[in-house]
């Protein structure tokens, strides 16, 4: 009889500890439909100020390539399904393509050229999103992006 009564209580530890499990795994968010939407660019922060231009020109010059990323300037990202990315830079539109790398923390984006971007995803949640810009070792982790994503209007909202 106790026997019975110990396997009964296995059974049931083992399957609440399953169920708990399961429910933690579902309710984690997934980087990749966090991301989707529209964010807008509202700052840049350097932690070496100005000396961080003068480290990403050296190391273009040093090298044959192009830099390892761009300086982005009050864009509209809009991340798309299906990995598409499409900036707006003063009313033109540029299509790209996005993937997350790693556990989710860090973004990459390819050009059409064969160039690509990767950045450290620091902080994503529904309002805010920080970009931390990887580049070689003379510049890397000084330039972070921060975004807020930008509101959009349903249709309920514009009627009323």
């Amino acid at each position: 009889m106790t026997i019975m009564k110990l396997w009964i209580t296995y059974s049931v530890v083992f399957t609440c500890g399953i169920l708990i499990l399961l429910l933690l795994f579902r309710a984690s968010t997934n980087p990749e439909e966090v991301i989707l939407g529209t964010w807008q660019e509202t700052d840049w922060k350097y932690e070496k100020g100005i000396a961080f231009a003068a480290d990403i020109a050296a190391a273009s010059k040093s090298k044959t390539t192009q830099p390892e990323f761009s300086f982005h300037k009050a864009e509209d990202w809009e991340f798309l399904p299906g990995g598409r990315l499409r900036l707006t830079i003063a009313g033109q539109e540029e299509i790209l393509s996005w993937c997350m790398k790693g556990r989710g923390h860090v973004l990459q984006i390819k050009y059409g050229n064969d160039r690509t971007e990767n950045y450290q995803l620091t902080v994503l949640d529904n309002h805010q999103m920080v970009l931390n810009a990887e580049s070689d070792v003379q510049a890397r982790g000084i330039a972070q992006l921060i975004f807020e994503r930008k509101k959009t209007e349903t249709y309920a909202q514009k009627i009323q």
